[in-house]
């Protein structure tokens, strides 16, 4: 899963509204817990179920569970829980997220479509089948439900940059780049945005049969040096950010990039091949040669990163 997707999703779970504050007082201990991020305090919780549990139980224990990492368990409390609370729309949504992390995009798209019977004008839900359907890799049912969830919100921008997402792995550049503008009008400071723009202009520079000269002023460079202002942790942005300032012949701006993306993720090939041919370029053998060592081991275990679906194009 992405960063941005990720974080959301987490906060939502955490942090999800209306359990605490009417739930008896072994559900408030619970869900407080949960909210301090407390895990040596959820797992005594934990061990000490009420006799009967209720819906709001169960639901808190599914944030309990993910909190401490035990996805199947989660999955079966939140099964609990809307077993005993069959009709409560936030309980199904929060299932179908559950069921997204543990990859089971079947099930996952059953209770979204529970959820969406019962509050059918929900952008959301629709955004979420479709990324359960992005997930199995049925682009066109997933562009189908991002296209619904625009229409029930125009200024979902989750949406609208998905659709530019499918449109990449179907090979459809300007579509995606539509789609991305349209994003980022409505999150404009938004770094995954940003980024996810920045590489599509530069691979459409790529294919340009008379390119413009790369420099500081090209959209590209522009698109992904903001990206690295509002996050400069993201791994990834360092990565193509490197990459942009070798083919710009700026090797310390490169050099510096690189190695924060190894730093920040040690096991991410691409900015390891691209740092030792840097190295190389540098004069500093040793190291460039340590670099690509490192990066043929990695290559040969296949771990280039494990960079979820959304993601996958920027670890190129």
């Amino acid at each position: 899963m992405n960063t941005v997707r990720r974080l959301l999703l987490v906060f939502w779970i955490l942090a999800a509204p209306g359990l605490a504050s009417s739930a008896p007082d072994d559900v408030q201990k619970l869900a407080s817990c949960v909210d301090h991020k407390d895990q040596a305090c959820v797992l005594a919780c934990l061990k000490k179920p009420p006799a009967e549990p209720s819906a709001d139980y169960f639901a808190v224990a599914a944030r309990g569970y993910l909190l401490l990492g035990r996805k199947q368990e989660a999955v079966q409390a939140m099964e609990q829980a809307v077993k005993r609370s069959p009709g409560r729309y936030e309980y199904l949504m929060q299932q179908g997220w559950l069921y997204q992390r543990v990859g089971d995009q079947v099930s996952a798209v059953e209770s979204f479509l529970r959820a969406s019977q019962i509050n059918p004008q929900s952008s959301d839900v629709f955004y979420e089948l479709g990324m359960s359907f992005f997930f199995a890799k049925e682009n066109e049912r997933a562009i189908r439900h991002f296209k619904r969830a625009l229409q029930l919100d125009p200024k979902n921008d989750k949406a609208e940059f998905m659709i530019g997402v499918v449109d990449i792995w179907m090979d459809q550049l300007p579509e995606a780049k539509l789609h991305f503008e349209n994003a980022l009008k409505l999150q404009p400071r938004n770094a995954h945005y940003l980024l996810h723009y920045g590489v599509l202009l530069s691979r459409l520079k790529e294919l340009d049969p008379a390119p413009s000269k790369l420099d500081d002023h090209d959209p590209a460079f522009v698109s992904m040096l903001e990206a690295r202002q509002i996050d400069p942790s993201n791994p990834l942005t360092r990565y193509q950010l490197g990459k942009l300032y070798r083919k710009m012949g700026k090797l310390a701006e490169a050099r510096e990039e690189l190695e924060a993306a190894v730093r920040l993720r040690p096991n991410l090939s691409p900015a390891l091949y691209q740092l030792g041919l840097l190295y190389r370029q540098l004069g500093e053998e040793p190291k460039a040669r340590a670099a690509l060592e490192k990066f043929a081991v990695l290559l040969q275990q296949e771990k280039t990163g494990e960079e979820d679906p959304i993601d996958a194009n920027l670890a190129e």
